[in-house]
């Protein structure tokens, strides 16, 4: 476009080119506009990419892909400028050249593979991880005899999934630092064969002694109370491992479901007697769900005092699940999940 004598041909707009890794949440980043004293108005090529708001912030980072900003000093648009907007998946950073100049130290670890239902180690496991769900594979490996992978990784966060035949695919984070990574000791479930779930605890050191308890309707009739004191119950669950000396997995396979409302809850043994105790809160706990359908769901202990966490409960008529994360103090294992 043609330029007027009496608008200002030296104002831009900045930044002129921005590009973001893709986020769930809005990201803003406010536009400013230099050598024009008029407020200028904005158009997206690509609304759902990027746009500016009514406070004059670039709103970004919702959807992958690129959106071209245009920019008007007037009411007539005789002046126009651009603002280039590239929203890339966070893959793309982690291994483009231009975004590999400083990778960080570089961690040689080691983490093991074992079997839900009795802790054993599992070998001929493919391990394969990425620094998204999506990106390209940074690392591959196959459990040797003992279960066990190791692998050269630099300090980050990573997606890992985990792979055997007759197995449910593994998928969590992988959290690799030098001082000590989380999330390298996966656990495999075995593929649900007539049940309804498969429910799987791990968490770090301390407390030593986590303990699973699932609550719900029997089939004929009142109530059962699946947890290391009564580890089978027919037709309702059972306490597949009991994990007394840390890490887990502690597993409990629920067998059906009938009316009524079943809940999940997690006890710190150790600590029970405590009114005060944080020791659940900071041991890093996990709660994994294999669901009939295919479904997964990963649980992680809120930050809150408590020596009982209700992890989530199930509709027996819908199938539903509903997470509770909640924490409370309880000392008598037997009223846990009441």
């Amino acid at each position: 476009m043609t330029e007027q004598l009496d608008i200002p041909a030296y104002w831009e707009i900045y930044p002129q080119s921005v590009r973001l890794s893709l986020s769930y949440f809005e990201q803003r980043i406010p536009v400013s506009v230099r050598g024009s004293g008029l407020s200028p108005q904005f158009i997206s090529s690509n609304p759902a990419v990027a746009y500016v708001d009514d406070d004059g912030s670039l709103v970004s980072g919702m959807q992958i892909g690129n959106a071209m900003i245009m920019a008007w000093d007037s009411d007539a648009r005789q002046s126009l400028r651009h603002l280039n907007v590239e929203v890339r998946d966070p893959s793309w950073f982690a291994n483009h050249p231009d975004f590999l100049l400083d990778l960080g130290t570089s961690v040689h670890l080691v983490g093991s593979v074992v079997d839900a239902l009795n802790a054993r180690p599992l070998a001929g496991v493919l391990v394969t991880i990425r620094r998204s769900e999506e990106g390209p594979i940074v690392a591959q490996q196959i459990t040797d005899a003992s279960g066990q992978y190791e692998m050269e990784l630099f300090e980050g966060l990573y997606v890992y999934e985990a792979s055997t035949p007759n197995y449910i695919d593994a998928h969590g984070l992988l959290n690799v630092l030098e001082s000590g990574s989380s999330g390298q000791n996966i656990v495999l479930s075995p593929e649900l064969n007539g049940q309804v779930a498969r429910i799987v605890l791990q968490w770090g050191l301390n407390p030593r002694d986590l303990d699973s308890h699932l609550r719900g309707p029997q089939p004929g009739g009142g109530t059962f109370h699946v947890y290391y004191s009564t580890d089978y119950v027919q037709d309702c669950g059972e306490l597949d491992v009991d994990d007394t000396s840390s890490y887990g997995p502690e597993t409990i396979t629920m067998h059906r479901l009938v009316a009524g409302t079943y809940r999940y809850s997690v006890h710190d043994y150790t600590n029970r007697n405590s009114s005060t105790s944080t020791g659940l809160a900071g041991s890093g706990a996990t709660v994994k769900v294999f669901y009939y359908d295919g479904r997964e769901y990963t649980f992680n202990v809120p930050n809150q005092p408590g020596t009982v966490w209700n992890v989530f409960e199930i509709n027996g008529t819908t199938g539903a699940i509903t997470a509770l994360n909640q924490m409370e103090f309880e000392s008598n294992p037997g009223s846990v999940g009441i």
